[in-house]
């Protein structure tokens, strides 16, 4: 589904990703993983078409057989609409703290299907309930909900959207240790019940190790190794993913 052959991506002159190369293959949950400042989140920026000022990047991001480092931003806006679904580190950034939840939940998947806003409240509130929240929620704030109940309701739109591939950017950072397994068992439904293909960047190897079926290891910009995470857990080729395994335990 997505083919990445030598990205490379550079900020104010400064090489921030170094001709990185990955697959990530449909169905399956491709996790990158790397310490701070190895160029996880630049990478998504650069698939997302969302490269801040003063970045560039060059090489190859195959989604579907289309370049997406070569597209006009009308056309990565369309991809973003109907194909791709993104949740990022902190839920409470993606919401306006001054509008209630239910136009902005309808902003991100309804609005994007094309629904009636009858239409998405009725169905919206179906998967609330099978994630255990209240439809009670498109009447309140934001701030009124706790980082665990916006993270599932971001889980809600792409539920909603059924999106063909979902980048999650370290979305468990900002959760506890119980709140990160509920969320990271809601991904894995999610692939598992629509097939959705998911890009899971994390920090965080137990959660690789959950719910990974592939792994890219980046290390300063560079993608150092990739493969199934059980063959990768078990026979890692590379220094930097042998000290990363070896500082789990």
């Amino acid at each position: 589904m997505l083919d990445v052959n030598g990205l490379s991506i550079e900020v104010n002159g400064k090489r921030i990703v170094e001709e990185s190369s990955f697959v990530v293959p449909r169905g399956k949950i491709t996790s990158i993983i790397g310490e701070s400042g190895s160029g996880k989140s630049m990478t998504v920026a650069t698939l997302l078409g969302l490269l801040p000022a003063g970045a560039k990047a060059t090489g190859q991001a195959l989604y579907n057989g289309r370049n997406l480092i070569t597209l006009s931003d009308k056309e990565m806006a369309s991809i973003r609409k109907s194909a791709v679904f993104t949740i990022f580190q902190d839920a409470a950034n993606s919401f306006n703290s001054s509008v209630k939840m239910g136009r902005q939940l309808y902003a991100f998947s309804g609005e994007r299907t094309g629904a009636t806003v009858a239409q998405f409240r009725m169905e919206m509130a179906v998967i609330l309930a099978d994630l255990g929240l209240s439809s009670d929620i498109f009447e309140q704030y934001p701030f009124e909900l706790s980082g665990g109940m916006l993270q599932r309701c971001m889980i809600a739109c792409a539920l909603y959207v059924k999106p063909d591939l979902l980048i999650a950017d370290e979305p468990t950072s900002a959760l506890d240790m119980v709140l990160q397994k509920e969320f990271i068992k809601l991904l894995k439904r999610l692939n598992e019940e629509l097939g959705t293909t998911i890009l899971l960047i994390t920090h965080d190897l137990d959660i690789v190790a959950e719910a990974a079926h592939e792994m890219v290891v980046m290390q300063q910009g560079v993608v150092v190794e990739t493969g199934a995470v059980k063959q990768v857990f078990e026979q890692p080729q590379h220094s930097y993913t042998k000290r990363l395994l070896e500082s789990r335990f």
